[in-house]
């Protein structure tokens, strides 16, 4: 009878814990919760299900207008060179630094940043730099193909690491090293095998990778320096970009009065005013919206992103811009890209 009443008292006992267990679990559940719903929750989720969970639409309208705008720029200053005969690439920056200037007004207005006051002799030299990557910018797409144009720009990152280590004393990390060389690699491979390779590209080419060099590592010390953002920046940046490139429109692009090839004797048509209007449109997209990318996820998943633009940016000019395919300069690119993606994991 002991023995019985001990054991009907130890089972009483662990009835009662397990009521106390379950009330505290039930506390801890949503009234409007039942069982099931638990252990639906604490099933493990699919790699689609958590894609889903992480999703961020703003992160992704970002990405979106990025891609958009960059990509589109691109093939949209090709088809004005090419299909419309609007031969005047200097001429067409200026209109983008307008277009641009125009849209931070904008911006402005909108309270979608603040106006700050900053000092202009330190924007004008940021200004003439990002005014002279723009110019060479278009000069090299004017007279590079599609591909080695893009491809060419992720010598950007080669030319960042001398510049930082020849006048800042800032040497690149040994593991950046093997990724750097293959970008090397393939950006020469490409520009060797290019069908449309020619000298005067490839001086444009080089002086757009020296003063995107200096305008990327500028811009960034500019900005903790004079503590602006990127926006309160470029405010000051754009206007100063195009009085400066005022100059050196009739130096580069052909303005004279009685030559058939002058801009003054273009013929501008609807089509073609409408073409270089989208142009500017999407200038000022992708300056905004850069920004919006790093900001909104880091610098890494900017570069990623780049390399999609490269292999979008390729395919177009393969489809529509007459780009033969050969074997070589195809492995070129492929390097190039692998060296980039290298580069970017190894940093992060």
């Amino acid at each position: 009878m002991g023995t019985g009443t001990g054991r009907i008292e130890g089972d009483g006992q662990r009835d009662k814990r397990d009521q106390v267990r379950l009330r505290r679990e039930a506390e801890k559940m949503p009234a409007n919760m039942d069982t099931e719903q638990v252990s639906e929750r604490e099933q493990p989720k699919s790699f689609v299900q958590k894609w889903i969970s992480a999703f961020d639409l703003s992160i992704a309208s970002a990405i979106f207008f990025n891609f958009f705008t960059s990509t589109g720029i691109v093939s949209a200053n090709k088809f004005v060179y090419q299909q419309c005969n609007f031969t005047y690439a200097t001429t067409l920056t200026f209109i983008h630094f307008i277009f641009t200037t125009l849209g931070l007004l904008f911006c402005l207005q909108v309270h979608l940043f603040e106006f700050k006051k900053l000092d202009i002799k330190k924007s004008s030299w940021l200004a003439f730099v990002g005014m002279g990557f723009v110019v060479f910018s278009n000069l090299s797409l004017q007279y590079n193909s599609l591909g080695f144009y893009q491809v060419m720009k992720h010598m950007t990152v080669a030319a960042v690491v001398v510049i930082e280590a020849v006048v800042y004393k800032k040497y690149l990390d040994k593991e950046l090293v093997i990724p750097l060389l293959l970008v090397i690699a393939g950006v020469s491979l490409t520009g060797a095998t290019d069908f449309k390779l020619n000298m005067i590209g490839v001086v444009f080419a080089v002086l757009n990778i020296l003063c995107t060099s200096f305008y990327q590592i500028w811009c960034a010390s500019l900005q903790k320096s004079l503590e602006a953002n990127a926006l309160q920046l470029q405010l000051y940046t754009a206007p100063l970009s195009a009085l400066f490139i005022i100059p050196f429109v009739p130096i580069l692009d052909n303005l004279s009065l009685s030559d058939s090839g002058s801009l003054f004797q273009f013929e501008m048509t609807a089509r073609t005013a409408i073409a270089i209007a989208i142009t500017g449109v999407l200038a000022f997209g992708v300056n905004v919206s850069i920004f919006m990318v790093i900001g909104k996820t880091s610098a890494v998943t900017y570069n990623v992103l780049g390399h999609f633009k490269t292999c979008t940016l390729l395919s177009v000019d393969y489809l529509f811009f007459g780009r033969p395919f050969d074997i070589k300069n195809f492995t070129g690119i492929v390097i190039t890209l692998c060296g980039t993606t290298s580069h970017c994991t190894s940093q992060n």
